[in-house]
């Protein structure tokens, strides 16, 4: 599940879905560290439509960007910038969130 906002150390990052951006920016999402927001696509374009991206590619790229954002936040330009971190990183925290199971449910 995809926010549409959270914070992080008291800034509020708004979470918004726009195909249009990613595809003339040729991304599947993007942190925006000066609005304070993470842009992600659902969709791709192809010759003739707009194509939904499997739920999986969608929250992947969210943690993806959610890990630049937190990343950013640490001061560390070499963390944040780093997109085979980045992914790792993200990629990791989506399996955790998706396989755990919590205790005395």
């Amino acid at each position: 599940m995809i926010p549409s906002k959270f914070s992080i150390l008291s800034h509020e990052i708004e979470v918004v879905i726009d195909n249009e951006y990613c595809h003339a920016n040729n991304c599947m999402g993007r942190f925006i560290y000066y609005d304070n927001k993470i842009i992600i696509a659902d969709k791709y374009k192809t010759d003739k439509t707009w194509r939904k991206y499997k739920e999986s590619i969608i929250e992947h790229t969210f943690y993806h960007e959610l890990t630049h954002c937190i990343l950013y936040y640490t001061g560390n330009k070499q963390l944040w910038l780093n997109e085979r971190l980045v992914d790792s990183i993200g990629g990791m925290w989506l399996q955790y969130d998706k396989s755990k199971t919590i205790i005395n449910q």
